[in-house]
C-alpha cells in the first residue's frame, strides 16, 4: 500500500487541531506554527493550510538540507532561538526565516523557487548578520564559501521581479 505523505500529513494536523479543545471566541495558537488566531472567527482551514505548508517544507527541507543539520524551525521563536544559537543551527535559522517569507509574487516556503540551502548559505556569508556573527565564523566561510547572492536582503532572500 502506498501512502501519499501530504495525507499525512493533513491528517497529523487535524489531530493536533482537534486536541486545541478550543471554544468560539478563545485566543489559541496554531500548534506546528504557534501563530496566533481566535477559534470560530479565524477561520480554522487558513490555519491548517499554512500547518502542512510549514510541515511539508520541514519535510523537503529533511531530504534536501545538510544531512547533519537540524530540522527546519517552523515558529517564530524556534527560528530566533536557531539563529542566535550560531554555527550551522544559525544558518538553519536564517534560511527558515528567508522560506517562510511571502513577497514579489512568491508564497510561504516556496521552496521550488528559493534558493537552495548550500547557494543560501554562501550568500549568507557575504553580508553582516550583526550580533550572531555567523559571517564572521572561519568554520563556515570554508564550508560555505562566500558568494554573493542576487535578491540577498538583510540576511534573508527577496528578490524583486
Amino acid at each position: 500500500m502506498i501512502t501519499n505523505s501530504n495525507s499525512l500529513i493533513e491528517r497529523e494536523v487535524d489531530r493536533l487541531f482537534a486536541e486545541l479543545n478550543a471554544g468560539y471566541g478563545e485566543c489559541c495558537r496554531n500548534p506546528v506554527t504557534d501563530g496566533g488566531f481566535v477559534w470560530g472567527l479565524d477561520p480554522t482551514s487558513t490555519q491548517k493550510k499554512e500547518a502542512i505548508e510549514a510541515l511539508l517544507a520541514r519535510e523537503w527541507f529533511a531530504v534536501n538540507g545538510p544531512p547533519d543539520a537540524p530540522p527546519l524551525p517552523l515558529s517564530h521563536g524556534d527560528t530566533e532561538q536557531y539563529r542566535n544559537a550560531g554555527g550551522l543551527t544559525g544558518v538553519v535559522g536564517f534560511y527558515a526565516r528567508s522560506l517562510s517569507r511571502e513577497g514579489h509574487g512568491r508564497k510561504r516556503y516556496d521552496f521550488l523557487t528559493h534558493p537552495s540551502f548550500e547557494d543560501f548559505a554562501r550568500g549568507l556569508m557575504t553580508i553582516s548578520t550583526g550580533r550572531s556573527g555567523i559571517d564572521k565564523d572561519e568554520n563556515l566561510k570554508k564550508r560555505f564559501p562566500p558568494r554573493p547572492l542576487v535578491g540577498m536582503t538583510y540576511a534573508y532572500w527577496d528578490p524583486v521581479e
